[in-house]
């Protein structure tokens, strides 16, 4: 035979009881002396290793009401969904939204763009998403354009060899030349 329940015990309710009076305390009470803890602060958690999700944790966000006009700085994740004028460095990613206007220079680890941007981008990784509008010089060592996406502009990729140089550019063809073949 099973014992009946009885409700909570009378212990746990006097601890229910604590908890909820400590928590309602108002901000006006002074804090006592003797409740400040004396001993130094713990030691900061070691940093996260670059590739674990700690990492792409957003440490900015532009939300889709907003204008910002400067630098951002950051170690962690960048989202923009509305309008910014400037430059982002991240160590980590920059993400640019689907109804984003982005005028400035983008340095990061991975940049994935969906909305517009004028300015130039260099990363590790960099994903230009369909309904994605670029005008602006491009370094990646890795370059994804999805079909549908528009980009005007130059981009170099891969990494880039000690002692290496840009070729010169081929001379045009369509001036002073003519495709037509004259009658002999």
């Amino acid at each position: 035979m099973t014992p009946a329940y009885d409700g909570p015990s009378t212990t746990a309710a006097n601890e229910d009881t604590a908890l909820a009076a400590e928590l309602t305390g108002t901000f006006e009470e002074p804090i006592e002396a003797a409740t400040l803890d004396p001993s130094p602060a713990p030691a900061p958690a070691p940093a996260a290793a670059p590739n674990s999700l700690a990492s792409n944790e957003v440490g900015s966000y532009v939300n889709g009401s907003t204008f910002f006009k400067g630098l951002i700085k950051s170690s962690r994740s960048v989202g923009i969904d509305g309008k910014f004028e400037g430059e982002i460095q991240s160590e980590a990613d920059v993400v640019i939204g689907r109804d984003a206007e982005v005028r400035g220079n983008i340095k990061a680890e991975t940049v994935i763009i969906s909305g517009r941007l004028v300015g130039n981008v260099n990363a590790q990784l960099l994903e230009i998403q369909a309904t994605a509008r670029v005008i602006g010089n491009l370094t990646a060592g890795q370059l994804l354009i999805a079909m549908g996406a528009v980009f005007r502009g130059q981009s170099f990729m891969g990494a880039q060899e000690e002692g290496e140089e840009m070729p010169e550019p081929l001379p045009d063809q369509t001036h002073g030349r003519s495709n037509r073949k004259t009658p002999a």
